[in-house]
């Protein structure tokens, strides 16, 4: 597989780039967009993907096997790759990955070869490492997107070869000193930007309690949360309307605790796909610390109790959810010293003082960046713009 062109995913569109808002005539060059399949990178790559679309310039998708193709912007072709983690494995699956690594740069050099962009932009994780130092090799311009406020590992080796790091973060830690940083913040889906700055419901009848951790988190909620629930006086109980996300093999014993309980209303699932409505309708949500969730809730402008994943690499949740905490957003937890009594009494009087809550729903919304998509174009019109001088 190694020595073949990498694979287009999907048949080709019966729309062009410029049927989706081009907002000019002239045709812009094409743009290279590159990232890992996970949600976290998928988002903020297809944001950009879609303003640089508006902005009239042509895009190309380049990931790996997880990663899904861009359904929702017609004209973006979408190719795959060989890239695997090499981090936390055995000595034998390292150099597996190596060899994947250095395979996936070969067809990378052969695909931007043929495509010939005028920029590639990473957008983190390891797959995309192979198009981007390809781009380097072969001396395209190199934008680097960082989610995180700690600079990721694939990103981290491929800084010094980069125009510059757009980063989420103020500050973003383990950024070369050498290396230019700008801060535009994390590119959200339409979705999200669409309920932007929603206001901060005032129903006195019910609280709205939103509780999700992901794939990796929702079994520390599920299992540690309830705890702190019950120890809630019933007054407030009786109040609680609670949505929370649970892995499927821990719904039933999670609901089973809940079916016995004065809770005014409880709906737990495996996946929402209303997300952006149900963080709307909550007064306070509870969630781990990613770069993706820190976002949609300072776009939406909501507070929150955050527990950083503690397996996070280079503990990043912990740092994201230390700069959103400390703007007034939120409260941290520390999962490694949770104690359920402290979170138990935290709930009582965040319940009880709803101004609390609004003012740090308002200190959410002032960190927001809804702009992050265009700011990144805008960035690649200024890069082009020099290069073409």
């Amino acid at each position: 597989m190694g020595n073949k062109k990498a694979k287009q995913s999907h048949k080709k569109s019966k729309h062009t780039p410029q049927s989706v808002g081009a907002k000019t005539a002239r045709k812009k060059p094409l743009i290279v967009v590159t990232t890992g399949g996970s949600g976290g990178h998928i988002f903020p790559a297809e944001s950009i993907a879609g303003a640089l679309l508006e902005e009239g310039y042509s895009v190309v998708f380049i990931t790996d096997k997880r990663g899904n193709a861009f359904h929702s912007l017609p004209g973006v072709k979408t190719y795959r790759l060989m890239a695997e983690p090499v981090a936390r494995r055995s000595l034998f699956h390292k150099a597996t990955a190596f060899v994947k690594l250095f395979l996936g740069c070969v067809q990378a050099m052969m695909l931007l070869q043929k495509l010939k962009p005028a920029m590639v932009i990473g957008v983190g994780g390891y797959a995309s490492f192979p198009t981007v130092m390809a781009a380097q090799v072969g001396r395209i311009p190199v934008i680097l997107h960082e989610q995180n406020a700690v600079l990721g590992r694939a990103n981290r080796i491929l800084a010094k070869g980069a125009k510059l790091v757009a980063t989420s973060f103020e500050p973003t830690l383990l950024v070369p000193e050498e290396i230019k940083q700008v801060r535009v913040g994390m590119p959200a889906r339409p979705q999200i930007l669409a309920v932007s700055h929603a206001p901060y419901p005032k129903d006195d009848d019910e609280f709205r309690l939103l509780i999700f951790g992901g794939s990796q988190g929702a079994m520390f909620f599920s299992r540690k949360f309830p705890s702190v629930l019950e120890k809630l006086p019933e007054s407030l109980q009786k109040k609680l309307v609670i949505t929370q996300q649970a892995r499927p093999e821990d719904k039933e014993d999670l609901l089973k605790f809940y079916a016995d309980k004065p809770f005014k209303k409880v709906t737990v699932d495996s996946f929402f796909n209303n997300m952006p409505e149900l963080l709307k309708e909550s007064h306070l949500i509870i969630s781990r610390g990613g770069a993706s969730t820190i976002t949609e809730l300072e776009i939406i402008g909501r507070p929150a109790i955050i527990v950083p994943l503690p397996t996070a690499a280079d503990n990043h949740q912990m740092e994201n959810a230390r700069q959103f905490c400390d703007s007034g957003a939120g409260w941290l937890v520390n999962e490694k010293s949770f104690d359920a009594d402290q979170v138990a009494q935290r709930l009582v009087e965040l319940m009880q003082q709803p101004g609390v809550l609004a003012q740090a729903a308002a200190c959410a919304y002032r960190r927001a960046r809804p702009t992050a998509g265009k700011d990144v174009v805008r960035l690649v019109d200024e890069l082009i713009g020099k290069g073409s001088k």
